[in-house]
């Protein structure tokens, strides 16, 4: 009787251990599997989940998105930041607000992300295609573009209620989407790939001359009186004079930096402003030559840096996968936040 009851006691103790490893192996699952992330843990933005993409709408506001599905706001900044729950686990390569309450972030898997109330509440907007999105560009609370996996851009009149695409097919991934105020825009990625639109409806292939020479583009901006330029691998940097009609290219940034990837280029204050891994570069007139920025706090050795937003009265961030943050008010001399 002894034995039995021992046996008995042992089985009921298997089947609690189990039933209690099943109950966990459920609650990860659900959490980085089932597609929400929570906001329970607030760990700071980059300590356990890089960093991809940043947008700030003023400036104390702003948001950070990366892997995993995770979402921070900052209201003081970027000195603190809280965790916002969001739907998915997706990780999220893009984020970007067009006002304190409108906000859109894209990632992997067709994943599209859009909050009314500056993110206290993140809904899942269908997307056409289950493709890796790179980047959102929103004109207003209405229309706007998502650019990415298989040369697609999509395209919404209606704030992302329903997503139409107008371009697809291309074995390549575009990376970035950027438009002028009167209406051109242009899309690049991979292989130079660089397509150009006059009315954001129809878009067409542009001739840059490095097409199909692995000068992967990250980034592409429009400075102002038709000027447009481009950043990638490489050292690359293309600038256009006439909306990207022609280009012409450069290697004065290879003297400065080498070999090395430009994540990102935009126009600040007057400057083209363009940054890789942990270097910031400046130049006040059109790529013929080239700075580096100040820092008033000397960057870490792992530090990557890798998507910025600016403000024109309200200055520029940098932000870095790890989650540090960086903000200038003239383009040149760079305070770190965090």
């Amino acid at each position: 009787m002894r034995c039995l009851l021992k046996y008995l006691l042992k089985t009921v103790l298997f089947i609690c251990v189990i039933s209690v490893s099943l109950l966990a192996c459920t609650i990860l699952f659900t959490e980085y599997y089932g597609g929400v992330a929570s906001a329970e843990s607030n760990f700071p933005p980059g300590t356990l989940y890089p960093v991809l993409g940043i947008s700030f709408h003023s400036s104390k506001t702003g948001w950070m998105a990366g892997y995993a599905g995770h979402i921070w706001h900052t209201s003081d900044g970027g000195k603190t930041w809280n965790s916002q729950n969001t739907p998915t686990i997706k990780s999220l390569a893009d984020i970007q607000f067009v006002d304190t309450k409108n906000g859109w972030a894209v990632g992997y898997a067709g994943t599209i992300l859009n909050t009314r109330d500056g993110g206290k509440t993140w809904d899942i907007q269908k997307s056409p295609l289950d493709y890796f999105w790179k980047a959102v560009y929103f004109k207003n609370q209405n229309r706007g573009w998502i650019v990415g996996e298989r040369g697609t851009i999509l395209n919404t009149t209606n704030g992302g209620r329903s997503w139409s695409v107008q371009l697809t097919g291309d074995d390549i991934i575009l990376n970035a989407i950027t438009f002028s105020p009167d209406g051109h825009g242009w899309a690049a990625g991979e292989f130079g790939v660089i397509y150009t639109t006059s009315d954001g409806n129809r878009w067409t292939l542009q001739d840059n001359g490095i097409a199909a020479k692995d000068n992967t583009l990250w980034s592409i901006c429009y400075v102002g009186k038709g000027d447009v330029m481009a950043a990638g691998i490489g050292s690359t940097i293309l600038l256009s004079h006439n909306y990207g009609i022609n280009w012409r290219s450069t290697d004065k940034m290879k003297k400065a930096y080498g070999q090395g990837s430009l994540f990102r280029i935009f126009y600040f204050k007057g400057k083209i402003i363009t940054f890789g891994h942990k270097n910031i570069f400046y130049s006040d007139n059109n790529i013929t030559s080239w700075r580096k920025s100040v820092f008033k706090v000397p960057l870490s050795y792992n530090e990557c840096l890798y998507d910025y937003c600016l403000k024109e009265n309200g200055g520029a961030w940098i932000a870095g996968i790890r989650g540090s943050l960086f903000h200038t008010s003239d383009g040149i001399k760079w305070e770190k936040i965090r």
